[in-house]
């Protein structure tokens, strides 16, 4: 009777953990800049409200957003997407001489959310997939 008991338990739990909703949805997309993709470049998603989800290109451009756990997606919401220089943990950047800033190859406007030209709104239900364009 105890066995029986714990199985059943046992299926209960496995079905409702698996009917958990999920806040995020998947999302990727391409950053390309003068027609060409865009490695190592780190791509925030900023949220009108809510939660920041990032990611970084490879060498087709290519990224998938993180929020909470890795290539877990977005929240769906309005974003205006900014984009850095990605510098991986065990090679961190020379400090430039004389200090300031790190140098970028993308415009100003890109690192602000307040400046940068790219939103986009990611949607439950949908292919959120991106394609972003430096100009």
């Amino acid at each position: 009777m105890m066995q029986r008991l714990v199985c059943v338990l046992a299926f209960i739990a496995s079905v409702a953990s698996g009917c958990q909703h999920s806040d995020t949805v998947s999302v990727t997309g391409t950053v390309m800049m003068k027609g060409q993709p865009v490695d190592k470049a780190e791509v925030i998603f900023n949220p009108k409200q809510g939660r920041f989800a990032s990611g970084v290109t490879d060498a087709e451009g290519h990224f998938t957003l993180s929020t909470a756990k890795p290539n877990d997606g977005a929240v769906p919401g309005e974003y205006t997407v900014t984009l850095g220089e990605y510098y991986p943990p065990d090679q961190p950047p020379a400090p430039p001489r004389g200090g300031g800033f790190l140098p970028s190859r993308f415009p100003n406007k890109y690192a602000d959310p307040s400046s940068s030209p790219l939103s986009v709104k990611v949607e439950r239900g949908q292919k959120n997939e991106f394609q972003l364009e430096v100009k």
